[in-house]
């Protein structure tokens, strides 16, 4: 078990109005690592852990965020940098190639130089296309003694075929391969840094000494921003305040402000509640999903909405008709632990786990709210 020292969770929307929950752990953990800009040793007593959830994925998906405001690009920056202490396979040097728009222009015009070469020349990888190779990249002779070693032992001596294949209907190998990735860095001259060669070890960025104090600073400015732009919206009413009462009354004026009909509204409300926000701040990305029946998208997720009946129905028609449930119940027969008949077998799964172990498919788990005197479920899809 770690021993946590601090935490601290933030929540915001980012550009595409995505929500997204972060959270961030320091704990204890006394290690001796090696700086990724100057390769020497360090001593550090702590390390920092930062995941997210949001939409449909969760954990490291800091690449599925795009930041609205500074301090969510704060927010971005700290994490690559000092998750698990900065970890990487790469110098400081090493990764700012790899991690810039040279890097993709250098791939993509390798990709260009060979693409017309056929499937012959593509496998005689000789010296005329070494020297090509050599002289459009303008390799230096230091370079040359790296660039040889990778092309023979991470390319099988031919980093055409490697890249492109022996065809044109795709590349064989992107830019996000490690050897790859090697043959690059090695054109300039990055492929062993300061003696260190890539991706043979770990380093590390040594972590401020204030880190509780940075982690509190981004996550207030995050939440000062959000509370800004939630301002922006017109609230009109607060389904996240304590004694809100879902009336008629209510659901009329959703209905008014929305132009939808009375379930739309009573869905609404229903969602509203569960995520505790103002009728402006959902109004702002509540809609209807083209692709499933009594399923609405808010913030970037997705939500079964209805009342238990109407979900029911739903998860039965999924199982009655989804040829998967079908194959799980031959599965069931063939390891003898049911006689059921497939229709009794079918029936089963919703009379025995219930609609929502086979709408949500997130944490199995859904809550119903009071709305104008009709309980309405809400669960993730």
């Amino acid at each position: 078990m770690r021993d946590i020292i601090f935490k601290r969770s933030v929540q915001f929307r980012d550009e595409n109005k995505n929500s997204w929950t972060v959270e961030f752990e320091v704990y204890k953990e006394n290690s001796t690592r090696r700086n990724r800009e100057t390769l020497q040793e360090f001593n550090q007593g702590f390390s920092v852990s930062v995941c997210g959830s949001g939409g449909m994925c969760a954990g490291q998906c800091d690449d599925h965020i795009i930041p609205r405001t500074e301090g969510q690009t704060k927010l971005l920056e700290f994490w690559k940098k000092c998750h698990l202490g900065g970890m990487s396979g790469g110098t400081v040097r090493q990764d700012e190639y790899l991690n810039s728009e040279q890097y993709v222009n250098d791939y993509n015009y390798f990709v260009e130089l060979f693409k017309t070469y056929n499937e012959h020349y593509r496998e005689q990888f000789d010296s005329i296309s070494f020297q090509i190779i050599v002289k459009n990249f303008n390799i230096s002779n230091v370079a040359l003694v790296q660039v040889r070693n990778v092309i023979y032992e991470k390319m099988g001596n031919n980093p055409i075929k490697y890249i492109l294949g022996l065809s044109n209907k795709s590349l064989k190998h992107n830019l996000s391969d490690y050897n790859v990735q090697c043959f690059f860095l090695a054109i300039k001259e990055l492929y062993v840094d300061k003696g260190y060669r890539y991706g043979h070890g770990w380093l590390y960025d040594p972590l401020p000494g204030n880190i509780e104090e940075v982690i509190n600073s981004i996550c207030d400015l995050v939440e000062e921003e959000e509370d800004a732009l939630t301002e922006e919206l017109e609230a009109v009413f607060d389904m996240g305040e304590e004694g809100f009462v879902a009336t008629g009354e209510i659901i009329q004026q959703v209905m008014d402000l929305r132009e939808c009909d009375e379930d739309e509204a009573k869905r609404f409300v229903a969602l509203g509640i569960h995520l505790g926000c103002t009728f402006g701040d959902l109004n702002d990305t509540f809609e209807e999903c083209p692709y499933g029946e009594q399923l609405y998208c808010a913030n970037g997720i997705d939500y079964y909405i209805g009342t238990e009946d109407e979900l029911n129905n739903i998860a039965s028609d999924r199982v009655h008709n989804d040829g998967e449930y079908e194959y799980l119940w031959r599965e069931a027969v063939a390891a003898k632990s049911t006689t059921d008949s497939l229709s009794d077998w079918l029936d089963s799964i919703i009379s025995e786990d219930g609609w929502c172990s086979v709408l949500n498919h997130w944490d199995g788990r859904y809550e119903e709210y009071k709305v104008a005197g009709e309980y309405i479920c809400v669960c993730r899809s």
